[in-house]
């Protein structure tokens, strides 16, 4: 179970420099400041930012059930995690934006 912990760990690491460096990027492009960077950390941390949190909360959520309930809610939490890296996927390539980097 150290391997969960450590997971866990640096899952919340992760998501707390990505998320900080994801609202200032955004916060930056809609202010103006330095557009053409800050609209592409914005555009390509939205995915990073996402599965870590997803990643946080699955081993969470495994490391607080009882160990006999444990494998087939892992396999449940891997296959919502793919579905939900698929459909973040999706998104990001297939709606267009609004703004492109084009327009700046």
């Amino acid at each position: 179970m150290k391997t969960i912990e450590n997971i866990k760990k640096v899952a919340l690491v992760l998501f707390v420099a990505l998320g900080i460096t994801h609202i200032v990027s955004g916060l930056m492009f809609s202010n103006g400041y330095l557009k053409e960077i800050s609209f592409i950390l914005n555009r390509s941390l939205d995915i990073p930012f996402a599965m870590t949190a997803v990643i946080y909360a699955a081993s969470g959520i495994y490391l607080n059930t009882p160990e006999k309930s444990r494998k087939p809610l892992g396999i449940g939490l891997i296959v919502i995690s793919l579905l939900i890296f698929i459909l973040l996927i999706y998104i990001n390539l297939l709606i267009p934006d609004k703004v492109s980097l084009s327009e700046l």
